[in-house]
């Protein structure tokens, strides 16, 4: 499944936190070093809002990774086009839900997600689509299982094996043709 959506504004918020959280850490480390010297007290309420704080930073980060992931969830959970992805010495067959089947070329709808079940049938091979940035492992014996959406009608890329699988793995290509829902 394609999760850059769901996970880009998490990673906006992780960053910015995670610099504060630093620097905070660096500057109280560079005021415990500055004033050791003679034995001191204990700063009690000092340290109950550096504690406070903490735990209010993890908390509302674990809120938000976890309705980020809800919401991967509730998408997973939506049916869709299924196409069966099956790699093998050296070209990739598609096939499609109803029955149609193709070879060295992916033919999918425009702005619908479909989700792929890819397996291989002798070594580890890489689905790649440079484009899309996106590639899984697809592994002999286990079915490895994504979403993607392609963008609009009329939009031609290629996708190619992005493991060494044998001597012929620079013919491994395929074409991914979009065409209107």
């Amino acid at each position: 499944m394609d999760t850059r959506d769901v996970y880009d504004g998490l990673a906006g918020l992780y960053l910015p936190v995670a610099i504060v959280v630093f620097v905070a850490i660096m500057l109280a480390l560079a005021w415990a070093v500055r004033s050791a010297g003679p034995a001191r007290d204990e700063n009690r309420p000092l340290e109950l809002v550096y504690a406070g704080a903490l735990t209010i930073v993890a908390a509302v980060l674990i809120a938000f990774t976890f309705r980020a992931t809800d919401r991967e969830y509730a998408r997973a959970a939506t049916p869709v086009e299924v196409v069966r992805v099956v790699a093998g010495k050296w070209d990739w067959r598609f096939e499609h839900a109803s029955g149609r089947v193709e070879t060295d070329v992916l033919t999918v709808p425009a702005g619908k997600e479909i989700e792929f079940r890819a397996t291989s049938v002798d070594v580890i091979h890489g689905f790649w689509i440079p484009a899309l940035k996106f590639q899984r492992q697809v592994i002999p014996g286990r079915t490895t299982t994504f979403r993607l959406t392609f963008p609009r009608a009329g939009w031609v890329t290629s996708g190619a094996c992005s493991f060494f699988c044998g001597l012929e793995h620079a013919r491994m290509r395929f074409s991914v043709n979009v065409v209107a829902a």
